[in-house]
């Protein structure tokens, strides 16, 4: 069961490293974390997705100081509109529309950890005539007998983050206890568009009352997110919203039928934020009828869909992500206007998971997440190839099964802290500007977070993973100081703290022969229009980085390297205000040292 426990981190496309003032060892243990940028478009069906055209997520790295960011937003042209604190995001709106140009800038600023585009997903189903529908796949995954043992518990409570719910079905409405429309903020969850209406049947219809179906779980409140417009469309930010509102809500299982979502970082974030808080995400495999080249995240469950021979539906997406499988053709559900309609997809697979996993958990309560998901995949019916597969992951789930697994299963106490390791700096390096230190943290039963502290004073923390604090040396005495890092788990066991000495601040310009000259334009001049400021610089120790700074706002960092260099910067002037503004550009060398050069221009 190892695959479940791994940690999984951010990763994909790179961009240039931010500044880097360590003079230690160059190993790849030590090489300088880069901002990761569009890493989801590396999947061919998520790069085909339309996106908000107007919309950059941003994940700035934990330590990035307020005023710095509030700078760097307004350098780009962007402006923060809204934000998810538990995941550290912040939605930018862009004036000029230009997505890749901007995230390029802000990838440079030293000060941002990720940039998402905010992708748009669509509620999907297709629907089959009435007389078919017959709630057969209950007894497929042997939902009768796990009854017997377990029908869910008043205090579980259960989330479906969809298109809403129709709150006066009369098989949900004596079940819901309450939603939120995260894609507006407003009170207003009910379902226009039937897709959150079915999900919710499947997982928590009231049942034993003689009318219509039987949900999966026969006790139990339920929540309705709504994070989806009118016709059923969503983005990748108001479904981590959503995801986070249940969770804050108390919610300890929580659906989302929407795809593609195996290669959503920005998702990702809200689920292992779930996860760590003891709460399980369910998500939908999705309906193109493909092998998808991606490993989904750990903390999630992701489901397949069958058909009543038990083999992969045709429609139903598959590949190493997907971790079960259940039933996902002619299910019957609950439909808008108070009636019943039976439909296809993986968005009605996964609520049977989630019902399941309810049943489970249920007979159980004081296991942890990933012990439930274990006694689920360890418990499957194994279908296909012997073991994991691609199509079926670890089997059909088998509800009777999944229930006694879980009630077999003792508690065990978590008595073990986190295993700590400080990837960077290393001890004695030189600090100077931005650096972006690294830990590693893993624990079974999951990190909490990771907290780094100056000279015993915490200066940032991460709660995601790969652990990534910015320092911001300018704040601090130049010379030695003591970085100390501590994982908790959690169960509140931290880990022993782990110290590395260093030293803040550059050696000094003119020992280190470091030259920063500006060609053209020369200083004073004055310009009307976007202009290109030229450069050069010089360092016998050996270029490092070379950061440009407008009127005291970072704008741009690129990594340069030899001893000489020729540098360049468009600076956008149209849109500058008019008035006299400060060009600088800071040129640091591999040891460490730093020269600044100042040009000075009018803009009328």
């Amino acid at each position: 069961m190892a695959a479940w426990l791994a940690t999984f981190g951010l990763g994909g496309c790179v961009a240039v490293a931010p500044p880097d003032g360590d003079s230690s060892s160059t190993s790849s243990e030590d090489t300088a974390p880069t901002p990761t940028v569009f890493q989801d478009d590396d999947d061919p069906a998520v790069a085909a997705l339309p996106v908000v055209e107007s919309e950059l997520l941003v994940q700035p790295y934990p330590g990035a100081d307020k005023e710095s960011l509030e700078g760097l937003y307004a350098a780009v042209g962007a402006r923060a509109i809204a934000g998810l604190d538990d995941i550290g995001l912040t939605v930018l709106e862009l004036s000029d529309g230009d997505l890749e140009g901007t995230a390029a800038r802000l990838a440079q600023s030293g000060l941002v950890e990720a940039i998402h585009k905010n992708y748009v997903l669509q509620a999907s189903a297709s629907t089959n005539d009435p007389e078919f529908a017959r709630q057969w796949y209950l007894t497929a995954i042997n939902a009768e007998t796990a009854w017997d043992q377990s029908v869910g518990r008043e205090d579980l409570i259960l989330a479906v983050v969809d298109t809403g719910v129709d709150v006066d079905h009369p098989d949900l409405a004596g079940r819901l206890l309450g939603g939120w429309n995260v894609y507006n903020g407003s009170s207003n969850f009910d379902d226009a568009m039937g897709h959150g209406t079915k999900v919710a049947g499947l997982l928590a219809a009231v049942s034993d009352n003689r009318t219509g179906i039987s949900g999966l779980t026969w006790t139990g409140p339920l929540l309705a997110v709504r994070a989806a417009g009118d016709s059923g469309q969503t983005t990748s930010r108001h479904l981590a919203a959503g995801i986070l509102w249940g969770l804050g809500q108390g919610a300890k299982i929580i659906n989302v039928s929407f795809a593609p979502l195996w290669s959503n970082a920005l998702v990702q974030s809200a689920v292992q934020q779930a996860f760590h808080r003891g709460a399980i995400v369910v998500i939908s495999a999705g309906n193109e009828g493909g092998r998808r080249d991606a490993g989904g995240y750990t903390e999630a469950v992701f489901v397949s869909a069958t058909d009543s021979f038990g083999t992969l539906a045709g429609f139903s997406d598959y590949g190493d992500f997907v971790d079960v499988a259940a039933p996902g053709t002619t299910i019957r559900s609950t439909a808008l206007g108070g009636g019943y309609a039976s439909s296809n997809g993986t968005s009605f697979a996964a609520p049977i998971v989630s019902g399941v996993l309810a049943l489970a958990w249920s007979t159980n309560p004081d296991l942890r997440p990933v012990t439930v998901i274990e006694a689920l995949a360890d418990s499957a019916a194994d279908l296909g190839v012997v073991g994991k597969d691609e199509q079926y992951g670890h089997g059909q789930v088998d509800a009777a099964a999944a229930v006694a697994e879980a009630a077999r299963r003792d508690f065990e106490p978590d008595l073990t802290p986190p295993v700590l390791r400080i990837l960077r700096p290393k001890a004695g390096a030189r600090l100077r500007g931005r650096y972006v230190a690294t830990a590693s943290a893993s624990d079974r039963w999951g990190v909490a977070d990771v907290v780094m502290a100056i000279d015993g004073v915490p200066s940032a923390t991460d709660t995601r993973s790969p652990y990534q604090l910015v320092i911001d040396t300018s704040g601090h005495d130049e010379g030695p100081h003591e970085l100390t890092f501590v994982a908790t788990d959690l169960a509140g066991n931290a880990s022993t703290p782990q110290t590395v000495r260093v030293t803040f601040g550059a050696v000094v310009a003119a020992e280190a022969g470091i030259r920063v000259s500006f060609t053209s334009p020369v200083s004073g001049a004055t310009v009307t229009s976007d202009v290109t400021i030229q450069a050069v610089a010089e360092a016998p120790a050996g270029l490092a980085t070379a950061e440009w700074f407008v009127d005291g706002a970072s704008a741009f960092v690129t990594v340069v390297s030899g001893n000489s260099a020729a540098l360049s910067y468009r600076w956008r002037a149209s849109s500058a205000a008019r008035g006299t503004h400060t060009i600088l550009l800071v040129i640091t060398d591999v040891s460490g040292g730093s020269a600044t050069g100042q040009l000075d221009l009018l803009k009328r």
